[in-house]
């Protein structure tokens, strides 16, 4: 702590570690681990147990006993106790997340590219659907502005979004970016959150958290697409969801409204895309430093980050600062309580994305038993009409190429647990005629001889 924190005062050393105790209580989280099934016993715990136990305790306000009894003093776990380790355990998967970034951004740079190019692969595609529609239809039209693919994250994760902000920035640049229109105007690509959540620039030079980024949405597609408003630009956007939760997101203490935090570099390796834990250790001598502007909410964390709180963020509505402990995520536990109001939001916009879709893509998703809320979704869909098709993308050692109904039956005994229990789930909701499968994994299943192809993006995207 005292390599973290630059104090004068030991008092301001020793509160620090107070409250970081309080936010986030690591002894209760081992207690809670220890009475927890298959604890002793590394192969048969599972987290999905932990998530349930502090959840289901959470939402009754009420602790329990802990798995070992040293003390009359320490047999229970009282419900702030409870509070403090799903902050823990939160904080451990954030460190995890964040560090695999920083490994990931460096070791695994083709990997990244070919997520890079995957994006960029349908931005693309949407530019080419953008360029043939006007010989039918109104810009203004939400068959125009809305693209016909939209993603559904359920991890905390944003860099599958992020590939995508850099691809578009990228075509939206170009010097070919295509013309729609007469007269002709710029075709142009960005995202729809399911929620206005309003950001910080992405400038290394002009960075203030006063200065707030706002994304596009339908409404605003809309507006700007319609031949009386005079804009510059035509607007096609997707959907992007996060129906748990991001990393880049905070609710602010005071005004309760929800800030981005993407980092300062348009890079697709951004070092700074994820906030940090909240030691100083985290992060390299001068990622954070020298990229302020002068303003109320630059000073509120330059002041913090110099002090050791590299966690720290400025609200951009309200200047105030906020914390790690500030993402709101939802964990895949069978206790989930009432969603935050920008993640039910988010939720209604995800089922409507469902009912809507004829084509359902699950990639690295294997429909596990507990999450009965997206498992809902699905058989609605299918009750609506016997039309939709699932295609499943698992694996990293299966088969690399596609697998219709009858073929993936016959290969069904000799499957590796994970998948074989993936495509049953699938079978059970969409029905065995209904459901492919590919099981090479990501990014293999948009790959062609090593590279990104459009056909193969196709072939993920259209049912063959």
């Amino acid at each position: 702590m005292r390599r973290n924190w630059q104090s004068d005062t030991d008092d301001g050393l020793r509160q620090r570690i107070i409250d970081l105790r309080t936010l986030y209580d690591w002894p209760a989280l081992q207690a809670a681990i220890r009475v927890c099934p298959g604890a002793r016993e590394e192969c048969t715990f599972k987290l999905n147990d932990l998530f349930n136990l502090l959840d289901m305790h959470g939402q009754s306000g009420h602790g329990f006993p802990k798995g070992l009894r040293e003390t009359a003093a320490d047999e229970f776990l009282t419900p702030q106790e409870v509070l403090g380790a799903r902050n823990a355990l939160k904080m451990l998967l954030q460190a995890m997340l964040y560090v695999d970034w920083q490994r990931g951004r460096l070791d695994r740079r083709d990997e990244l590219n070919h997520h890079y190019e995957f994006a960029k692969a349908i931005g693309q595609r949407m530019q080419r659907q953008g360029v043939h529609y006007p010989s039918i239809g109104r810009f203004d039209s939400r068959a125009f502005y809305m693209g016909d693919v939209s993603f559904v994250s359920l991890n905390y994760d944003p860099v599958a979004l992020w590939c995508q902000f850099v691809a578009n920035r990228d075509l939206n640049k170009s010097p070919s970016v295509p013309h729609v229109g007469s007269p002709a105007r710029k075709l142009q690509l960005f995202h729809d959150l399911g929620h206005f959540v309003a950001g910080t620039r992405v400038e290394p030079k002009a960075y203030d958290p006063k200065t707030p980024w706002h994304p596009m949405n339908e409404s605003s597609a809309q507006r700007l697409n319609d031949p009386e408003h005079g804009s510059h630009d035509r607007i096609r956007i997707m959907k992007f969801l996060f129906p748990h939760g991001c990393l880049w997101w905070r609710e602010c203490p005071n005004c309760g409204k929800l800030s981005s935090y993407m980092g300062h570099s348009w890079e697709k390796d951004s070092e700074a895309l994820i906030p940090p834990p909240p030691l100083k250790t985290f992060v390299r001598p001068g990622v954070l430093d020298g990229r302020l502007r002068e303003s109320r909410g630059a000073r509120k964390e330059r002041n913090a980050w110099q002090k050791g709180e590299v966690d720290a963020r400025a609200c951009v509505h309200c200047c105030t600062l906020t914390y790690a402990h500030h993402t709101q995520t939802r964990m895949q536990s069978n206790f989930k309580g009432a969603a935050p109001p920008f993640l039910e939001e988010i939720n209604r916009d995800m089922r409507v994305a469902v009912q809507d879709a004829c084509h359902i893509i699950l990639m690295g998703y294997s429909l596990p038993l507990d999450d009965v809320e997206f498992r809902a979704f699905f058989a609605a869909r299918r009750r609506l009409g016997d039309d939709v098709k699932c295609s499943v993308v698992v694996g990293y050692k299966g088969d690399e190429r596609w697998l219709g109904p009858p073929e993936w039956r016959r290969q069904l005994a000799a499957m590796e647990v994970g998948d074989k229990k993936t495509l049953e789930a699938a079978s059970d909701l969409f029905g065995s005629d209904n459901v492919r499968f590919f099981g090479g994994g990501i990014p293999q299943v948009f790959l062609e001889g090593g590279r990104v192809a459009t056909s193969a993006v196709e072939r993920l995207l259209t049912w063959e």
